[in-house]
């Protein structure tokens, strides 16, 4: 096992495109880390610098403390698992399992001992002698993944290795990534654009945003404490509610309470807004989902453009047209500048403004 750092890490391409920029990241030996964020954020072309599949352009990658730039994919002792597979459609489960080790001269009652256990751990062993055309995606992506655990390498590199899953599997393989990593204690580390995938995860989150970090931190650091716009809205399901500081529905979100200087942009979770008898935002209730336990109601608020959603337990009678007043939970509301950067003081200002979230305050139905 080792540790993984990243300094100064950049990469260039033809004509001068900056995929990624001036990435500072230390990995603790044992740590899982999941890189997230859009399409094109740079997140795989992090993985891959790491995997040696990507030339550097600037900086260090550095597993167990030696530099590894000019280190071929095969001289760095990780494993990579892939969101295809890259499985040898030709041979049995068995004989993909083995292929690194034979390469490299492992003894076979070695390689029989590994591939036993990792069969084991992964509930492969009635597939051992079957091809890849024989096995469901679950199964294939098993497969990819026992093959990287018989090499006992340093880091195991991820890249979306679900995404070509449906969600009943996906959320399966996701309890079993889980539980792989705690029984090897391996450093882990993952590439993924779902972020309920990251949050359920990680260790440690480290969000990408145009090549650049926006936020590392637990998965509770980014949902609770977002450094800037784009993460509040990028973590949670659904994102963050977002209105303008001095908007109608922005001063009544704050019930009159002193914002923090400069701030532009106000945010509240969906599950952070409650019903309440006075004070806060009154709207009218339009689109309602019912997602069983919960409901999605999307308010339309007085002075603003966007619904605001908000997020009640399944048992709430509520029904579109309802007018609602609503209001944040103490602690919850957060202010954000005009570059979208969240305001030191928010912290301060949050507790102070939340109101005691009462009873639904309903009108009739709008005719």
């Amino acid at each position: 096992m080792a540790t993984v750092d990243l300094e100064g890490l950049g990469k260039s391409y033809q004509g001068g495109v900056r995929a990624v920029e001036g990435v500072d990241l230390s990995i603790a030996d044992g740590e899982f880390i999941v890189l997230v964020g859009p399409s094109g954020c740079g997140k795989s072309t992090i993985l891959r610098m790491i995997a040696g599949l990507e030339t550097v352009s600037d900086g260090e990658v550095r597993i167990g403390g030696a530099v590894v730039n000019r280190l071929e994919p095969g001289e760095r002792d990780i494993a990579m698992v892939f969101q295809n597979y890259a499985l040898y459609p030709h041979m049995s489960v068995r004989a993909n399992m083995a292929y690194g080790l034979k390469n490299q001269g492992t003894p076979k009652d070695e390689i029989a001992r590994r591939i036993a256990e990792a069969a084991r751990t992964l509930q492969l062993e009635a597939y051992l002698d079957r091809k890849p055309r024989q096995l469901s995606g679950g199964q294939r992506q098993r497969v990819a993944m026992g093959r990287a655990i018989v090499r006992d390498p340093k880091a195991f590199l991820f890249d979306e290795p679900l995404s070509n899953l449906d969600a009943k599997l996906r959320s399966e393989l996701r309890t079993e990534i889980k539980s792989l990593h705690r029984r090897l204690g391996a450093t882990f580390i993952y590439v993924t654009h779902d972020q309920v995938e990251a949050m359920s995860l990680a260790d440690r989150i480290v969000l990408m945003n145009g090549g650049r970090i926006e936020q590392i931190g637990t998965p509770m650091d980014l949902y609770a404490r977002p450094a800037s716009r784009f993460v509040a809205e990028f973590i949670g399901t659904p994102p963050m509610n977002i209105l303008p500081a001095e908007s109608p529905a922005g001063r009544a979100l704050a019930a009159g309470a002193r914002l923090p200087a400069g701030t532009e942009w106000l945010g509240v979770r969906p599950e952070a807004l409650a019903p309440a008898r006075t004070g806060g935002l009154t709207g009218q209730a339009g689109l309602i989902e019912a997602l069983g336990a919960d409901m999605l109601v999307h308010l339309i608020a007085e002075g603003h453009d966007h619904p605001v959603v908000l997020r009640l337990h399944g048992a709430a009678e509520v029904r579109e047209g309802e007018r609602l007043t609503v209001a944040p939970e103490p602690g919850s509301l957060r202010a954000f500048d005009g570059e979208g950067r969240a305001l030191a003081a928010a912290k301060t200002f949050a507790k102070r403004l939340g109101a005691q979230p009462r009873a639904v305050s309903c009108g009739r139905p709008a005719t």
